[in-house]
């Protein structure tokens, strides 16, 4: 059952912009969606990550069948590879003064990567070589809880404004809840079911919670688990050992699940002791991305790279459910529904990922002790698209929040490998700016990682191994009011590690 996302969309999926869109538009600002699976920080081999994801003006690694695939003209030899990842992430979360930690991990294949080499076929192309690789390009990975004690408003106070923003009376209210399965076919309905809101008189807006009383405990918690994988078939040839050109097709997978939980207790209530909501959301897609580069050797020591990824145009189909759950006082009122749900949401639509262009050089060290490579990536984030094939004026209105509420970036990227025999060692860092035309919630959302790693080669295999390190800040709001000063946002503090290790054999 299809039903209109901008009734059952609830502002508990977002964290980061917060619910200024959502009260744009009245439902869910997608922009955030197409954000999330869009920011890469660091993917591919050990080698690649240890070095701050430097690729453009490298070759000779299965990362470039996606990076840069011109760098797949280096092979000399055909290759098998498998990178096995832990992630962890820590997080710690500020709400209304109060701090609570959480942690999370997951383990899982970072890349695999065949790569079949042949030599020249008498021209000027000495050799080339078609790779067939799958990647995690985008980690999911999410966890934090948030708890304060809410002297100023409750959760009933956004379903309240909500519900006099949309402006039905009780009875379209009525109209809107199955009694057989109670189930309610919009997240308002929901709201007046469980009695969490009734009109101020009669039977008309404005709403006004039910529940009155203050302060009020919040807890809340929200985990979400995917990733955004690649398979790709890549080709990269090598012209008299100068210049290197290729290019790649990618065949894009995307899964996501989330979880959310608020909860709210009233210690001074009078007629609930207290309430809890929860939100899940499944979304499930595929789709396609391009990728052209060159890297030109301009003199025995330095070599200049660049790369072109075209959007990934994306076709998502998502799950969204609702829920809450009273604990009602007794000798109240009576209810005959203690969890009151809304219908399965299923609403299918279109993303474009942002465009890629990375450009960047590589200095050799004399007597091939190894290198230095530094590289500049535009991401196109302005140009995020979201299309609803149902609806062509909604995805306008995503399209328009979207271009004013980010701005595109350059990120930064350097790394450098020292070699002593068939000992490799690597250390890089890779910067990613603020992509939000404004603060929000005064956070600094600039990003810097840092990493380093170690490798041993020999003639028939090699292993490499590799750490990366990322602090950053988001911040999560709960509900959103009117009067700014009535509701707060939980600022998370991330610091999150992984640990890569390839393993390959050339044959």
């Amino acid at each position: 059952m299809k039903i209109t996302r901008i009734l059952i969309a609830s502002a508990f999926v977002l964290g980061g912009i917060g619910a200024n869109a959502q009260l744009s538009l009245g439902g869910h600002f997608y922009g955030e969606d197409a954000f999330r699976y869009s920011q890469n920080k660091i993917s591919g081999s050990a080698r690649m990550q240890a070095m701050g994801g430097g690729y453009s003006a490298l070759g000779g690694d299965a990362t470039n069948a996606y990076t840069n695939p011109a760098g797949l003209g280096f092979y000399n030899r055909s290759e098998l590879s498998i990178t096995p990842i832990f992630n962890s992430l820590k997080t710690a979360s500020s709400y209304i003064g109060s701090t609570t930690q959480s942690s999370t991990s997951n383990a899982n294949i970072g890349q695999l990567g065949l790569i079949l080499s042949s030599g020249g076929n008498g021209t000027r192309k000495k050799r080339s070589s078609l790779a067939i690789t799958y990647s995690k390009q985008v980690n999911l990975l999410s966890d934090f809880n948030y708890a304060g004690q809410n002297k100023k408003s409750s959760m009933m106070d956004y379903f309240a404004e909500k519900a006099t923003r949309r402006g039905v009376d009780s009875g379209t209210l009525d109209g809107e809840f199955n009694t057989n399965t109670g189930s309610a076919s919009t997240s308002t309905a929901m709201y007046y079911q469980a009695f969490m809101i009734d009109p101020v008189s009669g039977s008309k807006a404005p709403y006004t919670k039910i529940e009155k009383s203050l302060p009020v405990n919040q807890t809340g918690r929200n985990s979400s688990t995917g990733a955004v994988s690649q398979w790709n078939v890549g080709y990269g040839a090598n012209f008299n050992d100068k210049t290197y050109l290729g290019f790649s097709v990618g065949f894009v997978r995307m899964n996501y699940e989330y979880l959310g939980n608020h909860a709210e207790q009233f210690p001074t209530g009078k007629i609930f002791n207290g309430f809890q909501l929860n939100d899940d959301l499944y979304t499930r897609g595929g789709g396609i991305n391009l990728s052209a580069g060159a890297i030109v050797k301009v003199s025995d020591n330095i070599s200049l790279g660049a790369n072109v990824t075209s959007p990934t145009w994306i076709t998502l189909n998502e799950i969204y459910n609702s829920s809450i759950t009273v604990d009602q006082k007794p000798n109240t009122f009576t209810t005959d529904y203690k969890t009151v749900m809304t219908d399965e949401n299923v609403f299918t639509y279109s993303l474009t990922t942002p465009l890629r262009a990375s450009g960047g050089a590589t200095f050799f060290l004399p007597s091939k002790k190894g290198f230095i490579t530094a590289d500049a990536e535009y991401v196109g984030y302005r140009n995020m698209g979201i299309k609803d094939p149902e609806d062509n004026s909604w995805g306008a209105g995503q399209k328009r929040l979207i271009q004013s509420y980010y701005k595109d970036a350059v990120n930064l990227k350097a790394g450098a490998e020292y070699r002593i025999e068939n000992i490799r060692l690597r250390a890089g860092v890779k910067f990613m700016p603020d992509p939000y035309k404004q603060k929000v919630d005064n956070l600094d959302r600039s990003q810097m990682l840092f990493s380093g790693g170690v490798g041993y080669r020999s003639s028939k295999f090699f292993v490499d191994l590799a750490g990366v390190y990322n602090k950053f800040t988001s911040a999560y709001t709960p509900y959103e009011l009117a009067n700014t000063s009535n509701y707060a946002s939980a600022n998370l503090s991330n610091n999150q590690t992984s640990f890569v290790i390839s393993v390959g054999t050339f044959f």
